[in-house]
């Protein structure tokens, strides 16, 4: 079926899974504070709101200040960040389908921007994507819907064209706040409870779904 509508991707867990590169970034900055690792699973049920908010629930150091080891936080990650981390199988073709058949893709997510532009050069994706917001592009972060808004913006489209697609509930909270279709993906590492509870309009168990469904 055709894709003309604008398609609005987050990143960790919805392109690629992440985990293990942020949660190995985390406890390289916990190692350097005398703190002990935490697991990956634990680590990821702060994951989608946001570097500050996954350092101010992971990462107190007693004396420090939380700017400061926010900040080690990014530069351990921006050196890790595609030591495992890939795009999931399917991404390639899932954009360059939607593109094919006239659809825009852009980007909104809680990521920091230059961790998000690395990754994205590193998966050779970047050139799909219309337009990139990230917290260092906007006022608000999700599940502020302003990115959505910015995204429909540069691309000329309006609500009723626009799906928000993410594996978190501050996506699809985001989504709804806009007023505009949202999509979850429970292939994600988002906690899966609560990413239905928010009501997502639409489901897919893998990335590629996503250019058979009727936005």
């Amino acid at each position: 079926m055709p894709q003309k509508g604008l398609y609005i991707f987050d990143f960790d867990g919805t392109i690629s899974y992440t985990g293990d590169d942020i949660a190995l970034s985390l406890n390289e900055v916990r190692k350097a504070h005398g703190l002990v690792p935490l697991e990956t699973k634990e680590v990821l049920r702060f994951v989608g709101y946001g570097a500050k908010y996954l350092i101010d629930n992971t990462l107190n150091v007693p004396g420090a200040s939380p700017e400061d080891i926010l900040n080690e936080y990014k530069k351990a990650y921006y050196s890790h960040c595609t030591d495992t981390s890939r795009p999931y199988e399917g991404l390639d073709e899932t954009l360059d389908r939607i593109i094919e058949e006239g659809g825009t893709v852009s980007m909104f997510t809680n990521k920091p921007l230059n961790i998000t532009l690395k990754m994205l050069d590193f998966f050779g994706v970047r050139d799909r994507f219309h337009s990139i917001f990230c917290p260092e592009n906007l006022v608000k972060r999700k599940p502020d819907p302003e990115g959505i808004f910015r995204c429909m913006e540069e691309a000329n489209r309006s609500k009723r064209d626009t799906v928000m697609i993410g594996d978190s509930k501050a996506d699809i909270d985001a989504g709804r706040a806009a007023g505009v279709k949202t999509c979850a993906c429970l292939y994600g590492v988002g906690d899966r409870e609560k990413l239905l509870e928010a009501g997502p309009d639409l489901r897919i168990s893998d990335i590629r779904e996503i250019t058979d469904l009727k936005i």
